[in-house]
């Protein structure tokens, strides 16, 4: 399988959309609110928040990377939140998860990061196996979330 990874463009929302709700599913949880208008809104509009990568081979969207800048402290210095990073099934152990966290990486690079972060489910044993596998350290954290809106 030839993979190519690309930026995502307006175009690619409502598959990127897909393979969201079928990350959501493969961890156990509901569909999150992310459709391709909620993509075009903070992945392409004035208030951007986030970038995107897409993984395509033989014409087909088989994986993709959503991140964001962020700030390290303790490293004092910049890098990237991946927020999300899926492969579809028939994709998978193929090299496509690989060449999207290398992108990733390499983005990362190019502006002038030093780190890339990300967080995994825990029962999520092979993206667990995953990170280990391309170099990834695991280290001692626990997450909160305040939700503020409605």
């Amino acid at each position: 399988m030839t993979v190519i990874v690309r930026p995502m463009v307006v175009g690619d929302a409502s598959e990127v959309a897909r393979m969201a709700a079928a990350l959501s599913a493969h961890e156990g949880a509901a569909p999150p609110p992310f459709d391709a208008a909620t993509i075009e809104r903070w992945a392409f509009g004035p208030d951007r928040r986030f970038d995107g990568l897409v993984a395509m081979a033989d014409n087909r969207h088989v994986g993709y990377a959503l991140f964001h800048d962020a700030f390290h402290v303790g490293q004092g210095a910049p890098g990237l939140f991946l927020m999300d990073l899926y492969t579809d099934p028939v994709a998978r152990r193929q090299g496509v998860g690989r060449a999207l966290v290398d992108a990733v990486a390499a983005i990362a690079r190019e502006r002038d990061g030093t780190w890339v972060v990300w967080q995994a489910h825990p029962d999520n044993v092979e993206a667990l196996a995953f990170y280990r596998s391309i170099g990834g350290r695991r280290y001692r954290a626990a997450d909160f979330e305040l939700l503020v809106g409605p």
